[in-house]
C-alpha cells in the first residue's frame, strides 16, 4: 500500500510536468523514472511556441537556444516559416529531462524516485507516462502510425550556419534536421521510412545533401547516434475510470515528428491532465487530449504527402511557398479562418 494520493510511472517530461503541477495542488504523488537523469534520448528536441508558454506557466524556461522558426529546404528551394506568435526552444534532452525532473523532485508533496521500476504498488490513481511503449497499452491499446518510420539523432560540431532557424532537408530517403543546441553545437537528426533505413543513414544523408557539405568543415560527433522506433502512434482511451488510469505524454499517443510536436503536446496538456485528477472529470481530458493528438495527425500526413519525395517537396517550397508558413500556424496552435481553406 501507499500513502500517496496518484503514482506517476515515468519521470519524462510529460510524467515530471504533471508531478510538479499536482503537488503544487496539494495531492500528494509518487513519481517512479526506472532511468537515472542525465540520459540521452533519440529525440528531436524541438519545443514549439505553444509548449514554451505551458513550461514557462509551470515553472520557467531552461537556458536553452530559442529559435523563432522554421527553414524547409528541397533541392535548390527553400522557404522561411516564422512561429506567428512566441518562439520555440532547442532543449538537449538530456539536459532538459534532468531539469525539469530536479523540478519535480523539489516540489512539495512529491515523492521522486529514479532509478526505480515500478512495481506494481499504486495509488488510487495511477498515470502511465512512460512514453511510446508503455506498459499500460495493454489496457489501453496502442496503434503505430503509418507510415513506419525510424528516427535517428546525434549532436555534432563543425557545422557553419545554424542559427535562429530549425532547419529541415527534404530528401528522397527521408528528412534531415538541424537546429542549435549551443556553444556551436547542433542536433542532427533524420527521419526514414523503414524501407529506406539503413544504420549509416544519418551520415548518409548529410553526405547527400550538398547545401549542407558546404557548410561543413570537420563535423565531430559529441553524443552517440541514437535511434528510435517506430515513431507515432494512436490510443483512441487513454483513460480507465474503473481502474482509475489515465495516460499522458506519448503514452497517450504520439504524432508523427514531421510535426515537431511530441514535447509540446505533452506539456500543453498537462494542466488538463492535472485539473481532471483534481476535479475528477477525466472525460475532459480525454476529449481535450485526443482532440490535440487527431489535429496533429493530421497535419502530420498532410505534410508528409506533401514532402513524399524530394522533387514533390521542391515543387510544394517552389510552388505553394505561401502555404508553408500556413502549415507552421497550424502546428503551433493558431486557429485561424484562412486555415480552413488549405
Amino acid at each position: 500500500m501507499t500513502s500517496a494520493d496518484v503514482t506517476i510511472v515515468g519521470g519524462g517530461p510529460a510524467g515530471a510536468a504533471l508531478a510538479v503541477a499536482l503537488g503544487r495542488q496539494g495531492v500528494r504523488v509518487e513519481l517512479y523514472e526506472k532511468a537515472r537523469h542525465p540520459r540521452l534520448k533519440a529525440c528531436g528536441e524541438g519545443l514549439l511556441p505553444h509548449g514554451v508558454s505551458a513550461l514557462r506557466d509551470l515553472v520557467g524556461l531552461p537556458d536553452a537556444p530559442t529559435v523563432r522558426g522554421l527553414r524547409f529546404r528541397a533541392g535548390e528551394e527553400s522557404v522561411d516559416a516564422t512561429f506567428p506568435t512566441g518562439h520555440g526552444l532547442v532543449v538537449r534532452r538530456d539536459r532538459f529531462d534532468n531539469w525539469l525532473f530536479d523540478h519535480a523532485a523539489s516540489t512539495p508533496n512529491v515523492d521522486a524516485r529514479p532509478g526505480t521500476r515500478y512495481m506494481g504498488t499504486r495509488a488510487p490513481i495511477l498515470v502511465g507516462a512512460d512514453g511510446r511503449q508503455s506498459m499500460f497499452h495493454r489496457g489501453l491499446p496502442a496503434t503505430p502510425a503509418r507510415p513506419r518510420r525510424v528516427g535517428l539523432s546525434t549532436h555534432a560540431i563543425g557545422v557553419e550556419g545554424v542559427t535562429d532557424r530549425v532547419e529541415v532537408f527534404f530528401q528522397p530517403d527521408g528528412e534531415l534536421y538541424l537546429a542549435p543546441t549551443g556553444d556551436g553545437e547542433v542536433l542532427i537528426s533524420a527521419l526514414f521510412d523503414y524501407r529506406h533505413f539503413t544504420p549509416d543513414g544519418l551520415t548518409r544523408l548529410v553526405a547527400a545533401i550538398p547545401a549542407l557539405r558546404a557548410r561543413t568543415r570537420r563535423i565531430e560527433f559529441t553524443t552517440p547516434v541514437l535511434a528510435s522506433a517506430p515513431l507515432g502512434s494512436h490510443v483512441p482511451r487513454i483513460i480507465d475510470e474503473t481502474d482509475r488510469l489515465l495516460l499522458v505524454g506519448d503514452a497517450a499517443g504520439s504524432p508523427d515528428p514531421i510535426v515537431g510536436d511530441g514535447l509540446a503536446l505533452a506539456l500543453a496538456s498537462t494542466q488538463d491532465a492535472a485539473s481532471a485528477i483534481v476535479s475528477g472529470n477525466w472525460r475532459e481530458y480525454q476529449r481535450r487530449r485526443l482532440a490535440r493528438g487527431a489535429k496533429a495527425r493530421r497535419l502530420g500526413r498532410l505534410m508528409l504527402r506533401l514532402s513524399q519525395t524530394e522533387r514533390r517537396a521542391s515543387w510544394v517550397l517552389r510552388h505553394l511557398s505561401a502555404v508553408v508558413p500556413r502549415l507552421l500556424d497550424l502546428a503551433v496552435g493558431q486557429e485561424t479562418s484562412h486555415h480552413a481553406r488549405l
